[in-house]
Parts: C-alpha cells; structure tokens; sequence
C-alpha cells in the first residue's frame, strides 16, 4: 500500500499488544496511537477478567488524552487484546469515539485461548473496508501463567506473513 498514510492505534493491558502494534509500525513507516483509559485495569490477569466479566462486553470505559486526527489516514492498524471472547472495551470505546468511515480497517489481536475474535470490529465499523484479520497466541494463560512479551514466542514472521497477504 504504497503512498498510504497508515495509523497503528492499540490498547495494550500488559504490553503484548504494544509490542504487536510496534512491530507492525517498524514494518510499515506507520504512525501509532496508545488507547488509554480514565479507568486503570490491574495487570493481574485474573484481576482483570473478573473487573471486565462484571462490566460486560459492551461496557466503554472512558478515553483520556487526544484522539488521533484520523481524517489524514487512508488505513488504521486497530490493536487490541482478547477480552471474553471479543475486543478490549477501551477498543470498543475508541471505535465509536472516532470517524473511520471510508477508511481500510486492519485488525490485530493478542489472545490467550480465544482466537482471532475480531467480527466486532467489522459491526463497530460498518463503513469502512475491514480487511482480514490476525490473531498472535500468548501461552501466558494456559502454559506459563507468567504474562510476559515472551510469551508471545516469535510472532514476527507470523505477522510478516499477514502483512504480506493484506498487502504490506
């Protein structure tokens, strides 16, 4: 996608989606935007689950900082972490905090054991190209039960690969 002016915006809980999403910055020429929330999430996985379990999937908690001008960019790299089975609530509120209408939508996700859950993205985006999206497997919760970037295993040449199929 040559000349394309490219966004990597992300929430990361514990840095493995950080880590993705500067990845894919170094291999695109990309600008990047770190969501964050009003609201601080433990970095204790279990902490966590049971924090947004009780907020339910749809919850958005509230963004703080500037949002990005979106308008200036033709394709948005949309991080996020699995979180019961679908998107990161801080995602979903960045999602209907910004316009990305007419824009090419890729997502990216780190998971535990869910998969790439990612079809949210497509019905909170319903006026944008959303292309194919990737999944990056974390061990942390079923093997290590250590959350650490590591645990993600060598996840660049899987990344590479989807760049390459998305055009990149």
């Amino acid at each position: 996608m040559e000349g394309k002016k490219i966004l990597v915006a992300f929430y990361s809980m514990n840095g493995n989606t950080k880590a993705v999403a500067e990845y894919i910055k170094s291999k695109t020429g990309a600008d990047i935007y770190e969501i964050k929330t009003s609201e601080v999430y433990s970095k204790d996985w279990n902490e966590t689950v049971e924090i947004v379990g009780k907020q339910g999937k749809t919850y958005e908690p509230a963004l703080i900082g500037d949002m990005p001008n979106v308008r200036k960019y033709d394709v948005v790299f949309i991080g996020t972490p699995c979180w019961w089975g679908t998107i990161a609530n801080p995602v979903r509120s960045f999602l209907h905090e910004v316009d990305l209408s007419d824009k090419t939508i890729a997502p990216f996700m780190t998971h535990g054991t869910s998969g790439r859950k990612l079809q949210e993205m497509k019905k909170l985006c319903p006026n944008s190209t959303v292309l194919e999206g990737i999944g990056i497997y974390n061990r942390y919760q079923v093997e290590t039960k250590v959350n650490s970037v590591e645990n993600l295993g060598d996840y660049k040449p899987e990344v590479d690969k989807w760049l390459k199929s998305i055009g990149f």
